[in-house]
């Protein structure tokens, strides 16, 4: 009934099961010695390496969302003897140099708040050479920043609602790496 030939096939199965059953117990009882920490620890070590550079990228970004801020920019900029266009140049050559320095912080923001501050720098530019071309040719750097403080009082420009999304992201940021 039992040929030599079915035992043996049972028979390996039965050595085959057995060596599975230990390679398994012997995982389990590595793993439950292993200290949780430990197995956890690449994913939190990443974490905290990330965690500060986008807290840096989101500080960085409010510094040049308020330095960018044309009426506030142009005070900071004006010096006797500079003239409209003067100022303009000077002020248009700072603002871009200062996104050009922050520009690889996109890399730790969204998308969508990246878009909002490219606009934001954006809008800003066109301002002070809008306020530029509504002054005459010969006018003092001082008209200039009038000029640009009217104009801000017909438009509102988008560094206020940037800078609430921006401390928004942050604040989910910050709520995810509690987590």
């Amino acid at each position: 009934m039992w040929s030599p030939l079915l035992i043996q096939f049972f028979y390996n199965i039965l050595m085959i099961g057995a060596i599975f059953l230990g390679f398994f117990l012997l995982l389990k009882f590595y793993l439950d010695r292993t200290p949780k920490h430990i197995m956890e620890k690449p994913a939190s070590a990443g974490e905290n390496i990330l965690h500060p550079l986008r807290l840096q990228a989101y500080e960085r970004f409010v510094l040049f969302l308020e330095r960018s801020e044309p009426g506030g920019l142009l005070m900071r900029l004006n010096s006797a003897g500079l003239t409209a266009l003067q100022l303009q140049s000077l002020a248009v050559k700072t603002i871009r140099e200062e996104f050009d320095y922050n520009i690889s912080q996109q890399l730790y923001i969204s998308i969508p708040l990246w878009q909002m501050i490219k606009k934001c720098k954006e809008e800003a530019i066109a301002m002070i050479n809008q306020a530029t071309i509504e002054l005459p040719a010969d006018s003092s750097s001082e008209a200039l920043v009038h000029s640009v403080f009217d104009l801000s009082m017909k438009y509102s420009p988008s560094n206020g609602i940037t800078l609430g999304e921006l401390k928004k992201e942050m604040e989910q940021a910050m709520t995810i790496s509690r987590i």
